[in-house]
C-alpha cells in the first residue's frame, strides 16, 4: 500500500475499540502499514497474543464497510501477522474491497516464506460480539473487526467445503490453527 492513498474522515469510535479490546493496554508498534495505518499488540490473559490495526477503517472500500483488522499468533510470529495484515490492507487500498466472512482467500503457494501457510479466512473472533461489532456513543455498530486465519491449502479447502466450525473440529480447536509453522 502507498502511502498516498487517500483516507476518509475518522471516526473517534474506531480508535477507541481497539485501543480499549479486551481490556488491555495496547503495545504500539514503531512501524505504520503504508505510513497510515498504526499497528498494535495485544496479550489477553487467556488468549493469544492479538495482533490489531487502527486506521484500516480509513480506507474506502466499494461496500462502504468499515473495519479493523486482527490476527491472532503464538508468540514469535507477529511477524506473520504483519505479512497477512500487508496483504489484506493492500487489497483494501488497491481494488477498495474488504476480505469476505468464512471464504478463503486461497494463493497458488504459500505467502509466508518456510512454511504451508496458503490462505486467508475471516472468521469471528474468540471474543464475541463485543470484540468483533464497533459501536459508537449511541450504541449503533459503525464497523467490524475482522479477526484474520492463516491456513494451509488444505484447512482452506475443508473451510470452504464445509465450514469454518468443521475445520475447528477437525484439527481440535481454534488454538490448533495459531502455529504458522505447521503443516
Amino acid at each position: 500500500m502507498s502511502s498516498d492513498v487517500p483516507l476518509v474522515p475518522g471516526e473517534d469510535a474506531f480508535p477507541l475499540h481497539i485501543f480499549d479490546a479486551l481490556g488491555l493496554d495496547p503495545v504500539v508498534f514503531k512501524d505504520r502499514i503504508g505510513g497510515s495505518v498504526m499497528v498494535i499488540e495485544k496479550r489477553p490473559e487467556n488468549g493469544p497474543v492479538t495482533i490489531l490495526t487502527s486506521g484500516v477503517s480509513r480506507l474506502e472500500t466499494d461496500s462502504g464497510e468499515r473495519i479493523e483488522l486482527a490476527v491472532e499468533v503464538v508468540d514469535g510470529q507477529q511477524g506473520a501477522a504483519m505479512v497477512a495484515l500487508r496483504i489484506v490492507i493492500n487489497e483494501i487500498a488497491t481494488n477498495r474491497r474488504v476480505p469476505p466472512v468464512l471464504a478463503p482467500w486461497r494463493n497458488g503457494t504459500p505467502f509466508l516464506n518456510g512454511t504451508a501457510i496458503s490462505a486467508l479466512l475471516v472468521t469471528p473472533s474468540r471474543w464475541g460480539a463485543s470484540f468483533d461489532e464497533i459501536r459508537n456513543e449511541a450504541g449503533q455498530v459503525v464497523g467490524h473487526v475482522r479477526t484474520l486465519r492463516l491456513l494451509t491449502d488444505g484447512e482452506a479447502a475443508v473451510a470452504g467445503e464445509r465450514g469454518w466450525g468443521a475445520l475447528v473440529a477437525e484439527v481440535g480447536s481454534v488454538d490448533a490453527l495459531l502455529d504458522v509453522e505447521r503443516t
